[in-house]
C-alpha cells in the first residue's frame, strides 16, 4: 500500500476513533467492526473491492449492506465512506480503526494457545498476570488448542509473545546442549 493510500485511510479512521472514544462507545464499536472484518474476510470482500473491473456502484451497494446490522455511529461512518466514494478502501479503513481503537484504549484481544483447554479458574488467574507483564488491558480472550505445545501455554497480544510452553523449554535445552 502506498503512502497516499495510507494517508487517506488515516483521514477516515483517526477522527472516527476519536469520536468513538469521546462518546464512550469503544466496546460496542469494536464489536461491530470486528464482526464486519470477520464477514469481509470470510467472503473475500477485500479482493472484490480491489478489483478495477468491478463497477463502483456495485462496490458501494455491497458495502452498504453492512449498515443494516451495526450501531448508528458505524452506520454514519459507512455512509461517509460511501458518500466520498471510498468503498474500495472500506476493509482497510475498518482494520485501521480496529488497530487504532486497541492502541488508543490499550485494550487488546489476547490469544492463549495451550495443549489443553484452560479452565475458567486458570484464565481468571492468568488475566492479571497478562495485564501486568504485557502492560495492557485484556479486551477479550481467544483460546486456541495446539497439541504440539505438549504443556504450558503461549500468550500473544499487541505484537508481544510470552511463551512458557514445554515445547519452548525443550527447544532452549536443545540449544544449550549444542
Amino acid at each position: 500500500m502506498d503512502k497516499k493510500t495510507v494517508k487517506v485511510i488515516e483521514k477516515y479512521s483517526m477522527p472516527f476513533v476519536q469520536l468513538v472514544i469521546e462518546k464512550g462507545e469503544e466496546d460496542r464499536i469494536f464489536s461491530d467492526l470486528t464482526q464486519i472484518k470477520q464477514v469481509a474476510e470470510e467472503t473475500d470482500l477485500p479482493s472484490f473491492l480491489a478489483q478495477v473491473d468491478v463497477d463502483e456502484s456495485d462496490k458501494e451497494k455491497t458495502v452498504s449492506y453492512f449498515q443494516d446490522s451495526t450501531s448508528p455511529l458505524v452506520q454514519n461512518f459507512i455512509q461517509v465512506l460511501l458518500y466520498n466514494h471510498r468503498s474500495n478502501l472500506f476493509y482497510d479503513v475498518i482494520v485501521d480503526c480496529l488497530n487504532r481503537l486497541e492502541r488508543e484504549t490499550n485494550r487488546f484481544e489476547v490469544t492463549i494457545m495451550s495443549a489443553h483447554p484452560l479452565t475458567d479458574e486458570q484464565k481468571d488467574r492468568l488475566l492479571p498476570i497478562i495485564e501486568k507483564k504485557m502492560s495492557l488491558k485484556v479486551r477479550s480472550i481467544k483460546e486456541e488448542i495446539d497439541d504440539s505445545l505438549i504443556g504450558g501455554f503461549v500468550i500473544i497480544a499487541n505484537h508481544k509473545t510470552i511463551d512458557v510452553s514445554i515445547k519452548q523449554q525443550l527447544k532452549v535445552v536443545k540449544e544449550n546442549l549444542k
